[in-house]
């Protein structure tokens, strides 16, 4: 396992039941840029600088939810079941042919809800 390629915060899940509203606040007032992800129902917040994680808006969440990079989403979901984590949801294609990825939800054994992310 190479730790610099995985297990670090890649993105964040921000909730918003109003595209627009989120948009214009976004852009107002951080001037980063929100565009719609083809094949999804998300649309992507991309910020002037290089620096942190990824963002996304999106409509089916209700907390905010952040994303740890995995090289083999698998393995890291049979890891968390067996250390007290609950899987939420399997891995999951992003887009269509997972042009975008594979995601997965979990939560940890406080009940603090998380994705993992591979570009794979």
């Amino acid at each position: 396992m190479n730790d610099k390629e995985e297990n670090y915060f890649c993105h964040i899940v921000i909730p918003s039941k109003n595209y627009q509203k989120s948009r214009i606040f976004f852009e107002k007032v951080f001037g980063w840029k929100v565009q719609e992800v083809p094949g999804t129902n998300t649309l992507d917040i991309l910020p002037p600088s290089e620096k942190g994680p990824s963002a996304e808006l999106n409509s089916e969440e209700d907390v905010i939810v952040p994303s740890i990079n995995a090289l083999d989403i698998d393995a890291k979901l049979k890891l968390i079941a067996e250390f007290g984590g609950k899987i939420l949801k399997e891995k999951t294609p992003i887009g269509e042919d997972a042009e975008y990825g594979h995601f997965a939800l979990f939560e940890d054994p406080q009940g603090n809800k998380m994705c993992l992310y591979s570009k794979k």
